[in-house]
């Protein structure tokens, strides 16, 4: 579904024009696009929270989710400069011949001593601790061993890409059966600034399935992943006792 056009009334704006009865008076197009990027926010936490092996991207992203950073000399933190991301999926780093060495995640828990003193001395980095909008690297990096300008390789998962007032024919970036919930929760909003229980009544529900099918969807959506079972010994009872244990099937 489209963001909006005023001549087919086929898109998100129009919609919910007519899910509540409004119109660009009533509900200013700045507020609408506010609201819509509001439930768009929602929107990408459900994904993030039901995808797999299948990681979701907005898909008016033009470039693949990562970024090469430059690292400094002898300095454990490395800072993230690309702010719209929101998990980080694996971190590598380029040694000196070009190739590049998959780290391992690792926080402070795990650091048997004082930090500073953890793999103080520097070489090819091996672990990387997230801290707010920083990596720390262990050991710290040095030219001998990496590669330093724009050798550290992040990928990760970003944000939405959200909508401006003057959109038009710009798509939501996930599955299109599920673009309506951004109208819906659009027009709740608006039932809920202005006491309109019957609306509100209404629209609830439906935009809570909706939330549920788009769970199922991402959840479920690796179709040419093959199921493997294993097998794992547990204590049973008497009547299990035929069967030795549980099946559990991994993904």
């Amino acid at each position: 579904m489209i963001f909006s056009n005023s001549t087919t009334k086929a898109g998100l704006v129009e919609d919910i024009d007519f899910l509540v009865g409004t119109d660009s008076t009533s509900y200013p197009i700045e507020q609408k696009t506010r609201n819509i990027n509001r439930k768009y926010d929602e929107v990408v936490s459900l994904i993030l929270q039901s995808d797999g092996k299948w990681k979701w991207d907005d898909t008016n992203n033009a470039a693949q989710p990562s970024t090469s950073i430059t690292m400094t000399e002898n300095t454990s933190a490395v800072a993230i400069p690309d702010t719209t991301y929101l998990t980080i999926s694996r971190v590598e780093v380029k040694d000196i011949n070009g190739n590049y060495l998959l780290l391992t995640p690792i926080n402070e828990s795990e650091i048997p001593q004082a930090k500073t003193e953890f793999l103080k001395t520097a070489g090819t980095p091996i672990y990387y601790e997230k801290v707010g909008a920083f990596l720390n690297l262990y050991p710290k990096p040095t030219a001998g061993s990496v590669t330093l300008a724009s050798g550290l390789k992040v990928y990760y998962q970003r944000d939405a890409s959200y909508f401006a007032t003057t959109d038009t024919t710009k798509v939501p970036g996930f599955a299109a059966p599920f673009h309506r919930i951004l109208s819906l929760g659009g027009a709740l909003d608006y039932a809920i600034a202005n006491g309109m229980n019957g609306k509100i009544n209404i629209l609830s529900p439906l935009i809570q399935k909706m939330e549920q099918d788009l769970q199922t969807f991402y959840s479920s959506r690796e179709r040419d992943s093959k199921v493997r079972l294993s097998f794992r010994k547990e204590p049973c009872e008497l009547s299990d006792r035929v069967s030795g244990g549980q099946v559990r099937i991994d993904y």
